[in-house]
C-alpha cells in the first residue's frame, strides 16, 4: 500500500514549494535571519519532489516506502503550514510592528530551524533511500485475469442486452456511422473495474453470431504494463499461426528486430483480410498510439476492433460517439439473482425470512450493481451462517482492507486509484469525507479543492483556478473513479457520487494515511492521540475527544450538529484551519460563533448553512487575507464591511439575506411598536428577534435579498462569482466600482427601490463586465416602472453570457439580449411582456422560463423557424394567457413542455409539429377541449406523455432535470456558472 501514499504526499510537497513567493521567503528570512534556513528547506523540498516521482509506482521494499514516504508526507504538511504561518506575520502587521513582535520572531526562527533539522535527519538517509530498488511497477496480471475469470459466464446475468447493443455495433453497415475509413471500425467498451467489461467482450468474441464473419481474429491482453513488440508477436501468433510469426521472426535473424518491422509485416497480411480483434484493457492514449499503427489505413470493410478501457478520453480518442459502449451496473433484479446464485440461496428462502431478505437488500445496495463486488462479497458468505450475514456486513468496510477473500475486489478497485495522476490522488481521497450516497455538488466541490491547494498550476495557463479544478472533476469521472448523479440542461455534471466500493477503499486509503478523521453515529476513534490530524469530518451528533491534536486540523466538516458549540471548537486548538464547511450542518449559526471564527487567520473557505442568525461580519475579517470562498445565503446581514475589500484573494462572495421570521417588516409601524410592547429582557432571550431587528433596521425594511457592499469593491481583481449585490444600499462609487471586476462570471444583483441615478451607474458598470456567463438582476415588480429596464439597458451583447435571469418590469426584452448567442437558459419574472420574439433566433438556447407575470398577453405563438435548439419550455403563472400555439416546423428539438397555474380556455395547438416532444406536464391548468389534446398526443409519432395534475401542486419551482443515466460521452465540457 506504499504506493496509496504517494499521490498526496506529492501534492503536499508541491503546494508547500507554492505557497510563498521567492521574494516573499526572501523578506521573511531577510527579517528573521534565517533566510539561508529557508532557501535549504526549500532546495530539499525540490529533491523531496524528485525522489517521490522516482518512487511512485515501485513495487519492491514497500514496507520501507511506507515508513519513509509517512515521514516526507508529514514533513510536507508541516512546512507548508509554517510557510502559511511566516507569510500570515509579514503580511498583517508592518515593519515596525514585524520588528518588535520579539515573541512571534523568535517562535518563527525556532520552528524553521527544527524543520530544517527533520529534513536534514531525513535527508541523511540517502543510503537507506538507495536501498529502496525503484523497479517500475507491473501489474500482476495473473491477479487481474483471475479476477476477471471470477466473473465467469456461468455465473453473470444481465448481458443479453448489452451483447445485442455489442453485437449491432460490429454489424452495423459502415455507411450508417461515422467510421473512420482509413482504419478498421473501432468500438469502445468503457467502464470501471469490476463492471463486466472483459466478461461482456469474451462473450461477444466467443459468439456463434459472429460465426464466419471474420477471417482472422485475436484476442490480446493489454494491461497497464505491455511490449508493444511482444504484443504485436501475439496479434501474429493469433491470427496468422506460429509458423508465420517464425518466418517473419526467421527474416530478420542476425538484425536487430524493431517495432516498424513487425507492424509493417502485419499491416501487409491484414489488407486482404477481414479481421477482428479485441484489445482488453487499454489504460492510456500512448499505449493505443503504438497499437494502432498495426493496422493498414485500407482495412478491408468489415473490420472490426474492440478496445475495453477505464479511460473515457481514450474511448474518445478511439471510437466515434456512436460506436463507445458504456457498460453500466447490474439492475436490481439481475444483481439478486447472480448474489443468490453465489451464495447458493433461493427467492423462496428470502421470502419466508424477512431479516434475511432486508440484510441482502443492504448488502446488494453497498455492492451497489457491481458485479465484481457482488460475487466477492457473495464468495465471502457463501460458506457462513446466515445468522452471520448482518455482522459481516457491518464489518465490510474494514474487511476490504484486511480480509483475503477480498484481496481480488480491493486490488481491482486499488489499482485504479494507483493509476491516477499524483494530482488527481488528493482529490479522489478528499471525497472520503462525504457521507454515504451523499450527493456531492460539483462547484462546491470544485471551490473546496481550490481552498485546499490541490489544484496546481502552469507557469503560463491562461484557465482559471476554476476550469483547471473542473477538468480535475471530469477527469476522475473518465477514469470512473467517481460518478455523474446529474446533468443540467448542457450536459455539465451538476452533482456527482461515490461507487459505495469505492467509497469504502477511499475511506480506508484515507485512514490509513491519516489523512481523514470520520466522525460517525457508530464508530469509535482509534487514531492515537499522538498522531497528527489534518481533515476532520462529522457524520453524526459526537464531542472531538478532548485528547486529540487538533493543531494541524487543515479542513472540518460537518453533516450534522455537532454537541460541541461551534464557537468552541473553531477555537485556538483549530489554529490552523483552512476549511470550514457547514453548509449541511442543518442547524443555524449564530452571530457569537462568527465572531470566533473569523480569528481564524489560515481560513480559506467559509460556507454556512443557509437561514443562519448572522447579522453582521465582523471588522476582523481583514485577517483572513488568503480567504478565497465566503458563502454566507440567507442571513440576516445587510451590509458587507469596508475591511472586505483588503481580501484580495477572494473567489466567491456569497452573502444574501434570508426571510425574516418573527417580525413583520412590511409594516414598519408594526413592527416598531411590536418591539417596542416587549420588555427589554424578552427582546434579548428572543435571541432570533434581535437579528429580525438588526436587519429591518438597517436595510430600511426593505425585504430585497442582496446586501449593501462598499466602496472599493473592484480592488477584488480574482472574483469570480459575486451574490448579491442590493443597489439600494450601496452608494453610487461603490456601484461604480463593480465595473472593475473584469474577471467575473456569475453576478446576482437587486434593485428593488433604488434610485434611477443608482439603476443608470449600475448600467454603465454592467457594460464593463464581459466575462460574465450568468446574470441574475432582480428589480421592482410594479407596472410603470423603469429599475430593470435602466439596469440592463447596456448597448453591445455578453460574448460569453449563458445564463441570464431577469425579474421586474420590463417594457421588452433588451436587444442586446437576442444577440447574445452562447446563452443556454433564460428565465423571466414579473416582467409583463408582449412578445418573446427577440429570443426566437438565439441559435444556443435551451431552456426557457417564464413564470409570474412574465408574459402579459393572451396569445403566445412559437412562430415557424424559431428557437432552433430549445428543448425545455416553463409557463407558471401567466395570468393573462389563453392559448398556446405551435406553427410548423418550430421548435425543432423541443422535449419537454411544463404549464403551471395558467388557465388556457382557448388550447393547446400545434403539438403535433413538435416532432421531439416526450412530455407534457399540466399542473392545475384547465385547459380547454383537453380530449383533443389527448387524442393529439396519442397520434404524436414520437408518442409524449400528458400528466394533467388537477389539484394544486405545492412546488417552489417545476425544474426539469436530465438524470445522468445517459452515455458519460454525452458529457458536455463544464461551464463556468
Amino acid at each position: 500500500m506504499a504506493e496509496t501514499a504517494l499521490g498526496m504526499a506529492m501534492t503536499l510537497v508541491g503546494g508547500a514549494l507554492s505557497v510563498a513567493s521567492s521574494a516573499a521567503k526572501e523578506e521573511v528570512g531577510l527579517l528573521i535571519g534565517v533566510q539561508d534556513d529557508i532557501w535549504f528547506i526549500n532546495d530539499e523540498l525540490e529533491m523531496m519532489q524528485a525522489f517521490l516521482k522516482a518512487v511512485d509506482g515501485a513495487s519492491e521494499n514497500t514496507g520501507v516506502l511506507k515508513a519513509y514516504l509517512k515521514q516526507i508526507r508529514d514533513m510536507a504538511y508541516d512546512i507548508e503550514d509554517y510557510l502559511e504561518d511566516f507569510m500570515i506575520f509579514i503580511r498583517n502587521r508592518s515593519l515596525l510592528k514585524q520588528l518588535l513582535s520579539l515573541g512571534t520572531r523568535h517562535r518563527i526562527t525556532i520552528q524553521i530551524r527544527t524543520i530544517k533539522q527533520r529534513v536534514q535527519e531525513v535527508s541523511q538517509r540517502n543510503l537507506r533511500y538507495n536501498l529502496i530498488k525503484l523497479t517500475p511497477s507491473v501489474l500482476d496480471d495473473v491477479t487481474r485475469n483471475l479476477s476477471a475469470l471470477y466473473v465467469e459466464e456461468s455465473q453473470l446475468v444481465g448481458l443479453d442486452e448489452p451483447m445485442k447493443k455489442l453485437m449491432e455495433m460490429i454489424n452495423r453497415n459502415t455507411e450508417d456511422i461515422e467510421a473512420n475509413k482509413s482504419g478498421p471500425r473501432v468500438i469502445s467498451v468503457i467502464g470501471m473495474g469490476g463492471l463486466g467489461k472483459t466478461t461482456l467482450a469474451n462473450n461477444v468474441y466467443n459468439s456463434k453470431d459472429l460465426g464466419d464473419q471474420f477471417d482472422s481474429r485475436a484476442w490480446i491482453t493489454v494491461s497497464q504494463s505491455f511490449d508493444p513488440k511482444e504484443l504485436i508477436k501475439e496479434m501474429i501468433n493469433q491470427m496468422f499461426g506460429v509458423e508465420t510469426l517464425k518466418t517473419i521472426l526467421g527474416q530478420h535473424e542476425g538484425i536487430v528486430l524493431k517495432l516498424e518491422h513487425l507492424t509493417r509485416r502485419l499491416q501487409e497480411r491484414l489488407q486482404e483480410k477481414r479481421y477482428f480483434v479485441v484489445l482488453d484493457d487499454v489504460w492510456t492514449i500512448e499505449a493505443w498510439d503504438y497499437i494502432k499503427l498495426s493496422f493498414p489505413n485500407n482495412s478491408k470493410d468489415g473490420s472490426c476492433v474492440v478496445v475495453t478501457t477505464r479511460n473515457q478520453a481514450l474511448a474518445k480518442i478511439c471510437s466515434p460517439p456512436s460506436l463507445i459502449h458504456q457498460v453500466e451496473i447490474l439492475e436490481e433484479k439481475d444483481a439478486e439473482n447472480l448474489f443468490l446464485r453465489k451464495t447458493n440461496k433461493t427467492l423462496l428462502e428470502l421470502e419466508k425470512d424477512t431479516h434475511l431478505n432486508k440484510t441482502v437488500e443492504k448488502i446488494l445496495k453497498k455492492c451497489g450493481g457491481l458485479p465484481l463486488a457482488i460475487l466477492t462479497v457473495g464468495g465471502l458468505l457463501a460458506n457462513k451462517d446466515t445468522k452471520e450475514w448482518e455482522d459481516l456486513y457491518n464489518q465490510l468496510p474494514s474487511e476490504l482492507e484486511s480480509n483475503p477473500s477480498l484481496e481480488a475486489l480491493r486490488k481491482v478497485v486499488t489499482l485504479s486509484y494507483n493509476h491516477l495522476p499524483s494530482h488527481l490522488k488528493a482529490c479522489f481521497l478528499h471525497l472520503s469525507i462525504f457521507p454515504e450516497d451523499f450527493k456531492i455538488k460539483r462547484k462546491h466541490l470544485v471551490n473546496r479543492w481550490i481552498a485546499e491547494g490541490f489544484i496546481i498550476t502552469g507557469i503560463n495557463t491562461r484557465r482559471t483556478l476554476e476550469e483547471i479544478a473542473e477538468s480535475y472533476f471530469y477527469e476522475l469521472i473518465s477514469r470512473s473513479m467517481i460518478q455523474p448523479s446529474q446533468l443540467d440542461i448542457c450536459g455539465n455534471v451538476k452533482t456527482c457520487k461515490l461507487h459505495d466500493i469505492v467509497r469504502d477503499i477511499a475511506m480506508s486509503i484515507s485512514i490509513q494515511e491519516n489523512h481523514v478523521l470520520l466522525l460517525e453515529e457508530h464508530a469509535n476513534i482509534n487514531i492515537a492521540t499522538k498522531e497528527s490530524i489534518r481533515h476532520v469530518s462529522c457524520f453524526a451528533h459526537k464531542k472531538l475527544k478532548s485528547g486529540l491534536d487538533l493543531t494541524r486540523v487543515r479542513s472540518f466538516t460537518l453533516f450534522k450538529e455537532p454537541l460541541d458549540p461551534i464557537a468552541s471548537l473553531c477555537s485556538s486548538k483549530f489554529k490552523m484551519l483552512r476549511v470550514l464547511d457547514l453548509s449541511n450542518a442543518g442547524y443555524e449559526v449564530e452571530q457569537q460563533d462568527i465572531d470566533g471564527i473569523l480569528l481564524l487567520s489560515h481560513l480559506k473557505y467559509v460556507h454556512f448553512p443557509k437561514g443562519s442568525n448572522i447579522y453582521a461580519i465582523p471588522r476582523s475579517i481583514e485577517n483572513i487575507q488568503g480567504l478565497l470562498t465566503l458563502d454566507i445565503m440567507g442571513s440576516m446581514i445587510t451590509s458587507l464591511p469596508s475591511e472586505i475589500v483588503k481580501l484580495q484573494s477572494l473567489r466567491s462572495l456569497r452573502c444574501t439575506k434570508g426571510p425574516i421570521y418573527n417580525l413583520d417588516i412590511s409594516e414598519p409601524w408594526t413592527c416598531c411598536c411590536e418591539a417596542i410592547g416587549l420588555p427589554l429582557i424578552l427582546i434579548l432571550l428572543r435571541s432570533r428577534a434581535i437579528p429580525d431587528l438588526h436587519r429591518a433596521f438597517c436595510s430600511c425594511w426593505s425585504e430585497s435579498s442582496g446586501v449593501g457592499v462598499p466602496k472599493g469593491l473592484g480592488r477584488l481583481k480574482e472574483l469570480q462569482t459575486l451574490e448579491a449585490v442590493d443597489i439600494k444600499l450601496t452608494s453610487r462609487k461603490a456601484i461604480k466600482d463593480l465595473r472593475e471586476l473584469t474577471q467575473l462570471r456569475k453576478l446576482v444583483v437587486t434593485g428593488e427601490g433604488a434610485s434611477k441615478k443608482k439603476c443608470t451607474t449600475f448600467c454603465t458598470a454592467l457594460k464593463k463586465l464581459t466575462s460574465l456567463s450568468s446574470l441574475c438582476v432582480t428589480a421592482d415588480q410594479n407596472r410603470g416602472s423603469e429599475s430593470l429596464d435602466l439596469l440592463v439597458c447596456v448597448s453591445s451583447p455578453f460574448p460569453c453570457l449563458e445564463r441570464l435571469q431577469l425579474a421586474g418590469y420590463l417594457q421588452k426584452i433588451p436587444s442586446w439580449v437576442g444577440s447574445s448567442v452562447q446563452l443556454v437558459k433564460i428565465k423571466l419574472e414579473y416582467c409583463r411582456l408582449k412578445e418573446v420574439d427577440v429570443l426566437a433566433q438565439l441559435p444556443n438556447l435551451l431552456r426557457l422560463s417564464l413564470i409570474y407575470y412574465a408574459y402579459d398577453a393572451d396569445k403566445l405563438v412559437f412562430h415557424t423557424q424559431g428557437f432552433p435548439k430549445l428543448r425545455i419550455l416553463q409557463l407558471e403563472h401567466l395570468e393573462a394567457l389563453r392559448e398556446v400555439t405551435f406553427e410548423e416546423n418550430t421548435l425543432l428539438q423541443m422535449e419537454n413542455i411544463t404549464i403551471y397555474g395558467c388557465k388556457l380556455t382557448s388550447g393547446i395547438h400545434g403539438i403535433k409539429h413538435l416532432l421531439n416532444l416526450r412530455a407534457i406536464k399540466l399542473f392545475d391548468c384547465p385547459v380547454e377541449n383537453i380530449g383533443m389534446l389527448r387524442q393529439e398526443v396519442h397520434a404524436h409519432p414520437n408518442h409524449p406523455v400528458l400528466s394533467d395534475y388537477h389539484d394544486q401542486v405545492n412546488i417552489e419551482e417545476i425544474d426539469v432535470e436530465v438524470e445522468a443515466t445517459e452515455s458519460l460521452s454525452e458529457l458536455g465540457e463544464s461551464s463556468q456558472s
